[in-house]
């Protein structure tokens, strides 16, 4: 008799990732879960009129959680692979007055209710385009304290990966006992950058499957695809710093992988590797998300 998949709802939501939080359910490795999650404002923005001009009820980025994962410990990885991305009928995306790369330019706030059915976006009367599904906030629970779900980190959290898709498998470092895994953010389409600070923000359930990689000691996220790449992630408020931090991880990751020197891997990752901007809506303000790219299998 096949066993039924755990599901938790989105009543489940946090607003932090935060070892002191009770789990919301207890797995064993290999298990999968369905995860209800909100969109990232938990429901409030519903209609045109509704505006980003005051904050969401509740909080910002909520996120459904945590799971507790037996056998999880400090130095070891969680393995979640992303399995399926389901999503309501309905998302919606914004410009907030004085926010994003162009904040200087945005001058009015502005929401764009959009309609997803059968795989596709209806973005205006006569522009769609076909959903680009993935999770923008996953992550466990810190050593210590808590970490807002707006922020990315060695935890994951806000990373605001596109290739945090179907079909992708996420390695987190297990910073405590049980990992505590939580995910949400979900968008039916977000580009590289998120340049406004939104993607298509919407409501879905997240079918994934949690193990553990026992002793990885993974020291950032990082990510296996399907179509056979390796991904390394880097976060900083200074760009430049976010791009070094994902470059030296994959710079890292080809050594260990390969059995490559410093000077191998670096020359490696400069001819075959992409760097890559994730989230990019505030410069200076607000950290910046990069990821580093390397196709290792045809």
């Amino acid at each position: 008799m096949q066993v039924a998949t755990k599901r938790i709802s989105r009543d489940c939501k946090r607003y932090n990732f935060n070892a002191q939080d009770p789990p919301v359910l207890s797995i064993e490795p290999g298990e999968t879960v369905e995860i209800e999650t909100h969109d990232a404002r938990s429901g409030s923005i519903r209609k045109p009129t509704d505006l980003l001009d005051k904050p969401p009820p509740g909080g910002f980025n909520p996120i459904t959680g945590p799971i507790y994962v037996k056998g999880a410990e400090p130095g070891d990885s969680l393995l979640v692979q992303i399995r399926k991305i389901e999503f309501e009928s309905q998302g919606f995306t914004a410009i907030k007055a004085n926010v994003g790369l162009l904040g200087e330019r945005a001058t009015q706030f502005k929401t764009r209710i959009v309609t997803v059915e059968n795989g596709w976006c209806q973005f205006s009367e006569h522009l769609r385009f076909p959903v680009r599904p993935m999770v923008g906030t996953i992550g466990v629970a810190p050593a210590s304290g808590e970490i807002a779900a707006l922020y990315p980190g060695i935890h994951g959290g806000n990373m605001d990966n596109s290739q945090v898709r179907p079909g992708c498998t996420v390695h987190l470092p297990v910073q405590v006992t049980g990992a505590l895994l939580s995910v949400g953010d979900v968008h039916a389409s977000m580009g590289d950058g998120e340049v406004t600070m939104l993607g298509l923000e919407i409501p879905a359930v997240v079918t994934l499957t949690v193990n553990v990689q026992k002793g990885e000691r993974a020291s950032r996220p990082w990510i296996e695809t399907d179509d056979g790449r390796w991904i390394t992630t880097g976060d900083d408020i200074d760009m430049a710093a976010a791009s070094r931090m994902a470059c030296n991880e994959m710079v890292n990751l080809l050594m260990k992988k390969l059995s490559l020197s410093f000077e191998d891997a670096y020359m490696l990752a400069s001819i075959r590797a992409n760097l890559v901007i994730c989230q990019s809506c505030g410069p200076g303000k607000l950290p910046v998300t990069m990821r580093m790219e390397y196709q290792h299998t045809q």
